[in-house]
C-alpha cells in the first residue's frame, strides 16, 4: 500500500518539479521579449500545471526505449492535446480566450500551433531520456517519508492557491459579464484596461496573459 502512495508521491513530485520549470521558461520568454518580470500562469505561486502535467502525462506514457522519432511525435501529440483541452475549458468556464495563436501559421482554431508542438516534441525527448533518469535517481537519495512529507506538504500549498486562484478567475469572468457587450478587439482590450485597475489580483492575471480575449454577454 505504501509503494503505490510512495509512487503518487514520486509522480507528484515530478508534476511540482516540471510546473516550476516550465514558470521558469516561461518567465525567462517574457523577460526577453517584453523586457520586464512578469509572473506567469494562473496560479500566484511559481507554477504553472499545463507543464507539470505534460511531463507527467509524458513520464506514464512513454518510455525509454522508444526510437526518438516517436518520442518526439507522441510527446507532440500529447501536449498540444492537452493544451487545446485546456485552453477549451478554460474558455467555456470563464469565457476568456486565455492565449491565441490565431495570428501565426499552422495553428487550429487559435488554441494550438505548430511552434508549440514542435517545442512539445523536443521537451518530451529531454524529459524521458534526461531529466527524469537524474530525478528518479535524487529520489532514491532522499528518504521515502521525508519526501512524502515534504511533497505533501507542499501540495496543500498548491492546493491552497488553486483555490484562491480559481476565486480570482471567477470574480474576473463576473466582471466581465457585467460589461454585457458584443465581444470585439478593440473592447476586450478596453475592458482589460479597466479591470487592471480594479484589483491587484486582477491585474497580476492580465499581465500574465496580455493577448487574453473576452467573451460577452449580449446586451439584453
Amino acid at each position: 500500500m505504501f509503494d503505490v502512495f510512495y509512487n503518487f508521491i514520486v509522480l507528484s513530485a515530478l508534476f511540482l518539479i516540471y510546473s516550476f520549470v516550465g514558470w521558469i521558461i516561461e518567465v525567462i520568454y517574457t523577460l526577453i521579449g517584453q523586457k520586464k518580470f512578469v509572473n506567469r500562469g494562473f496560479l500566484i505561486g511559481p507554477l504553472v500545471p499545463i507543464w507539470g502535467t505534460g511531463a507527467v502525462l509524458i513520464t506514464l506514457i512513454l518510455r525509454p526505449y522508444d526510437s526518438l522519432f516517436n518520442l518526439a511525435i507522441s510527446s507532440a501529440f500529447i501536449g498540444t492535446f492537452l493544451e487545446y483541452v485546456v485552453n477549451y475549458l478554460m474558455e467555456k468556464l470563464f469565457k476568456v480566450r486565455w492565449w491565441d495563436y490565431s495570428n501565426l501559421p499552422f495553428n487550429i482554431n487559435g488554441r494550438v500551433w505548430l511552434g508549440s508542438s514542435c517545442f512539445f516534441g523536443l521537451g518530451g525527448i529531454l524529459v524521458v531520456h534526461i531529466v527524469n533518469p537524474m530525478l528518479f535517481e535524487l529520489f532514491t537519495m532522499i528518504n521515502r517519508t521525508v519526501l512524502c512529507v515534504i511533497i505533501v506538504f507542499l501540495l496543500l500549498i498548491v492546493l491552497a492557491d488553486f483555490c484562491i486562484s480559481f476565486n480570482i478567475i471567477n470574480k474576473l469572468k463576473i466582471s466581465v459579464d457585467s460589461v454585457r457587450k458584443d465581444y470585439t478587439e478593440e473592447i476586450s482590450k478596453k475592458v482589460a484596461a479597466i479591470l487592471m485597475n480594479r484589483s491587484l489580483w486582477f491585474k497580476r492575471l492580465l499581465n500574465a496573459f496580455p493577448n487574453v480575449r473576452f467573451s460577452f454577454k449580449e446586451k439584453k
